[in-house]
């Protein structure tokens, strides 16, 4: 394994060990997927990604580790997450391409207007009323990544996938 995966992998692990000696209701859910989002992310040439969730930072420093330009704005709304995550996006040496903003993603959201090619949701939000804001916030072209968007919609057709949705805010020019 290379040195940047070992430490993804690392924190990885540490994710699940801080959610252990929390219990059930500590809010760290990293996500295996969280490469593959970074691949995505290097594969469009992204350099601007939303996450909201961070918990103690996986995701958001794979995000981070996708290219070289790709910065990453993420929400957090447990202060001790946001603290955690903070020193292990030192540790990584990602500081400085890794954006915390504390408080809750509800009233965050409408302040951010400036459109990310990646938005990846990994919190409990209310989609009816904050999906068109998601949607807003993904440039024409972009990718939004949910893993709780699956059956919260009205038209939520039952053979789509359940545990994991993407949608592409396609561009289209004629």
């Amino acid at each position: 394994m290379n040195p940047a995966n070992q430490m993804h992998h690392d924190l990885y692990e540490r994710s699940f060990r801080h959610q252990a000696e929390h219990g059930e209701e500590c809010t760290v859910f990293p996500s295996p997927q969280a490469p593959l989002w970074a691949t995505i992310a290097s594969a469009m040439s992204v350099t601007r990604v939303l996450e909201i969730g961070c918990g103690i930072g996986y995701q958001a420093a794979c995000l981070a580790s996708a290219t070289p330009e790709c910065v990453v704005e993420t929400i957090e709304n447990d202060p001790v997450h946001a603290d955690l995550a903070q020193e292990e996006f030192e540790r990584l040496g990602l500081s400085g391409r890794i954006t915390i903003l504390r408080g809750d993603a509800e009233s965050l959201l409408p302040n951010l207007d400036v459109p990310y090619g990646l938005v990846v949701v990994d919190a409990g939000i209310d989609y009816d009323e904050w999906l068109p804001e998601l949607t807003r916030l993904t440039r024409p072209g972009g990718v939004l990544i949910t893993s709780n968007l699956a059956g919260k919609l009205p038209d939520w057709d039952p053979r789509l996938p359940t545990e994991a949705m993407m949608i592409v805010r396609a561009q289209f020019s004629y």
